[in-house]
């Protein structure tokens, strides 16, 4: 899934970019979730929780908002700890060199074509997809695997032995899961069972007593652990 979110205080080109990333999306065979902002405060007020900005793959900034202006949004996100992708959408070349000192991927003209933004946002999709080339290493009776974190789904405990459960498969190995709670609570990971910690960009939905995630397993969730997942999954809901 690929995670973008698209902010701009002017509706019309508010859903006129929302819709250009849905048809470049679907033209490319990209499954996309987006998540709209008319408002630059809002969204900072999501973008400082880590579980919301460390699984989000591309950010769409206005730079002329009221109140917080994208550039001052994109400022404090790095500042929160977002390393993902940024492209500004401005009327004029006014913050040209502000938006590439915060580290801006690029640039897009209110005006420009269809196939300019289709050829940003692939190039976008791309740098994205280096970014989240994060791993963690899991060692396993004689052999150590380094695994990509998001493309981990869930880890389960059977009988003390750890498995991992990812694009490739699964791999048993030792360790804490205590541990990996705290290693991974950053990336979007939670505990939502003595026996089960789960990558919240792989919950499909959840239940008082259940969480489908998208491989299609079903988990059983906490009774003390239910309004936490509640509230995390609340937080990740991309539109």
């Amino acid at each position: 899934m690929f995670r973008v979110v698209v902010c701009d205080d002017e509706k019309t080109a508010l859903t006129m970019y929302v819709d250009l990333c849905r048809r470049i999306c679907a033209k490319h065979g990209i499954d996309v979730a987006i998540k709209e902002y008319n408002s630059g405060s809002d969204l900072m007020f999501d973008l400082e929780e880590p579980k919301f900005h460390n699984t989000l793959d591309l950010l769409f900034l206005d730079i002329s908002m009221p109140g917080m202006s994208g550039v001052e949004v994109a400022k404090e996100a790095r500042k929160a700890g977002y390393t993902g992708v940024i492209i500004f959408v401005t009327a004029s070349d006014e913050h040209y060199s502000d938006a590439f000192d915060i580290g801006a991927f690029h640039y897009i003209k209110k005006g420009d074509s269809a196939a300019r933004f289709e050829e940003i946002f692939l190039k976008a999709v791309d740098m994205a997809r280096t970014i989240n080339q994060k791993e963690i290493s899991l060692s396993g009776w004689g052999e150590i695997r380094k695994i990509k974190v998001n493309s981990i789904s869930y880890f389960e405990v059977i009988n003390r032995i750890i498995y991992v459960y990812y694009d490739a498969g699964e791999f048993q190995f030792q360790g804490n899961l205590s541990v990996l709670e705290s290693q991974l609570a950053d990336a979007g990971f939670l505990r939502i069972h003595r026996n089960y910690l789960i990558s919240l960009s792989h919950v499909e939905s959840i239940t008082f007593k259940y969480v489908l995630m998208t491989n299609g397993k079903e988990l059983p969730v906490g009774r003390t652990r239910y309004s936490e997942l509640k509230e995390a999954v609340k937080n990740m809901i991309f539109h």
